[in-house]
């Protein structure tokens, strides 16, 4: 009841609190980006820093903005609430930011100023709970009877939760560091994979349909068939479940798992799968891939190398190797398969020497790589369906929230920049062997 009578009084100081906030965080990437880039101060001690000036620069405006309500019923106490403001959120934005940078920029290779907005919005919702509740708490105007001794056990209550939640931070900033790939999550991967390959065969073996999108809701696939014929390449999100329909839990690890579908016209289906088993380096051209070669050949299966780069949010090189299946199902169909048997990071070393990094114990970016293909003859031309599932490392709950749309929205333009590859390159090569043909 006493938070239901002043939350239209909550909603104004909050509101009030976050553009304090914003001006903060202008303050503090100024700061920030001087120190690092005018003055060559490491993140570490620039940060420290940065976060400091902006703790000052908030305490003054919430004193006489936030909270100058309660302020001008006790003026007095300056000195100790600026005391309370440091220890609560001082402590907070300074040691946050600080857990926060070592996690995102010293082990996950992000860059400074891009993790330095995470770990602002992540700290901000404390601070105000920390600032409300403990720093200037001293005076509140027309308290119900009694309500002082629900204000101090409420105090006590949010400290106490600010603390816990710190600490769960801090814990799972300490358990992601190690990126390190555990037992229990490479056998969740493996449940995952397994169950996932399991329905894959079924729908190849299906007399209802071929493709992925043919199971679904008629309508759904209808407008998916449509869209895909009509030049688009829709992209969506898969998952992957118990029998019961549950999810499959994936301790410190995150499955992703996509699919996508584009069109080729004016190909057979000949013609592309020819492309998909005789793969030349035209075949695996594309923006991410720096180098490409055959390991091994045999048949219905090929080894293939790829030295692959990531560089959306953060860039990161790796050498893998995929053991690629394919297979012929009825006329006008076919499918192929490609499973990653070796993925490590690769990193410079003080002479500028490319090593790889053991793997399983590197950044945690990309532990594992599945890929799914299937071809269909259509009139007109062929589509071409991509499957693909992913393992990487876990991020520590507070942040999942925030870096999770990046992440999805990183593997969504991924799946589809390498279908829109695929489709160009393979109209490419088919004109000009038309090209070729026709001069004969």
């Amino acid at each position: 009841m006493h938070i239901l009578l002043h939350f239209p009084e909550l909603c104004r100081r909050w509101l009030v609190f976050n553009f304090v906030g914003i001006m903060g965080i202008a303050v503090q990437m100024a700061i920030l980006a001087m120190l690092i880039s005018g003055f060559g101060f490491a993140y570490f001690p620039a940060t420290a820093l940065a976060v400091e000036a902006a703790v000052l620069h908030n305490f003054l405006w919430h004193e006489r903005w936030t909270w100058s309500d309660r302020i001008a019923a006790c003026p007095r106490g300056f000195f100790s609430r600026l005391l309370r403001f440091h220890i609560a959120n001082g402590a907070v934005s300074i040691a946050g930011n600080l857990v926060l940078m070592h996690f995102l920029v010293g082990k996950m290779g992000l860059p400074y100023l891009f993790a330095n907005a995470i770990a602002i919005a992540v700290c901000s919702i404390l601070n105000f709970l920390a600032g409300d509740r403990f720093v200037f708490h001293a005076v509140e105007p027309l308290h119900p009877k009694g309500a002082s001794k629900m204000h101090d056990k409420s105090n006590r209550m949010a400290a106490g939760a600010c603390s816990i939640i710190f600490a769960a931070l801090l814990a799972g900033d300490l358990r992601a560091t190690a990126a390190e790939l555990q037992p229990q999550t490479l056998k969740a991967w493996s449940n995952y994979v397994g169950r996932t390959e399991q329905r894959i065969q079924s729908e190849l073996s299906s007399q209802k349909g071929f493709l992925a999108l043919d199971f679904q809701d008629a309508g759904e696939s209808a407008r998916e068939r449509h869209a895909v014929l009509s030049g688009e390449v829709p992209v969506r999100r898969m998952i992957t479940t118990t029998e019961d329909s549950g999810r499959i839990p994936v301790p410190h690890g995150m499955i992703h798992h996509w699919r996508g579908s584009v069109f080729i016209p004016e190909v057979t289906l000949d013609f592309v799968f020819s492309r998909v088993c005789n793969p030349g380096p035209e075949d695996t051209s594309q923006e991410d891939v720096m180098e490409s070669r055959i390991l091994g050949k045999y048949p219905g299966e090929l080894k293939l190398f790829l030295k692959l780069q990531r560089s959306q949010i953060v860039t990161v090189i790796y050498n893998t190797e995929h053991v690629v299946r394919y297979r012929r199902h009825a006329a006008g169909l076919a499918s192929s398969s490609s499973v990653a048997t070796k993925i490590v990071e690769m990193e410079h070393d003080n002479q500028n020497k490319e090593r790889e990094k053991p793997p399983g114990h590197d950044r945690g970016f990309l532990w594992r790589m599945n890929s799914y293909w299937r071809y269909q003859q259509v009139p007109g031309g062929v589509i071409v369906e991509c499957e693909s599932t992913t393992l990487s490392r876990s991020i520590p709950a507070l942040l999942e929230y925030m870096i999770r749309p990046i992440i999805n929205k990183v593997a969504r333009e991924s799946m589809a920049r390498t279908l829109q590859a695929m489709r160009g390159r393979i109209i490419r090569s088919h004109q000009l062997l038309a090209g070729i043909s026709g001069s004969q």
